[in-house]
């Protein structure tokens, strides 16, 4: 696994978090992520596509793009090997927070990919290790898809699924931070999580579909 990590980032452009980063992240992870991740730049990454049935308009993360039917195939964005996230050119940023407008699609990714630098910090806690994220991609259909009612412990789901609720709650509580669903993923992700309360994340952003309707996205 080191291995692999040394050949792909030799290939990479790197970079470390940014201060806009570390701002949007430190509210979420705690100052230990943003100190201690890098992000690097590989077509490598492009090279790994995902496949899965189209998700239903649930979530935030669903409700801020395009309705998908069928079977969906996309391009891995980004794969996080300890605390390095090797990222697909096609969705490198030099800043994921840069703003306002928070471009809310791209802090959604990274706050994703961090989630992952953290459950590697805390692997005594979470158990984690990157092999175990892969072997979830090649043993479940959608790692990514979590039951919108929250009804179990926050580390008793998969490390995909861990990451997506960071990802769902960091949508959730910029566009609806007063939403009952909002205050759910607060109590669910703070299990674990030194999460901030909802009314830190409300900003200013720009939406990656202009057709989202965000009025009560998360109640």
């Amino acid at each position: 696994m080191r291995a692999l990590l040394l050949i792909l980032a030799l290939t990479a452009c790197t970079r470390p978090i940014t201060p806009a980063e570390s701002d949007l992240l430190t509210p979420i992870h705690g100052p230990e992520v943003p100190q201690g991740m890098w992000l690097a730049r590989t077509p490598l990454v492009g090279l790994f596509p995902i496949t899965y049935d189209a998700r239903p308009p649930v979530a935030c993360r669903e409700r801020i793009v395009p309705p998908q039917t069928g079977r969906i195939t996309a391009r891995t964005g980004g794969i996080a090997l300890f605390e390095t996230l090797l990222v697909n050119p096609s969705s490198w940023r030099d800043d994921y927070a840069e703003g306002p407008p928070l471009d809310l699609a791209a802090a959604m990714f990274l706050a994703h990919e961090a989630t992952h630098v953290w459950q590697w910090q805390n692997r005594a806690r979470t158990g984690y290790h990157p092999a175990k994220a892969f072997a979830e991609q090649a043993t479940v259909d959608d790692p990514y898809l979590f039951d919108a009612e929250l009804t179990r412990p926050f580390l008793s789901y998969g490390y995909e699924v861990q990451a997506s609720l960071v990802e769902e709650y960091v949508c959730c509580a910029t566009l609806d931070p007063a939403g009952d669903r909002t205050e759910r993923l607060h109590a669910l992700l703070s299990e674990a999580l030194p999460v901030a309360p909802p009314h830190a994340f409300a900003r200013e952003v720009v939406l990656p579909w202009a057709g989202a309707r965000i009025e009560d996205i998360c109640a």
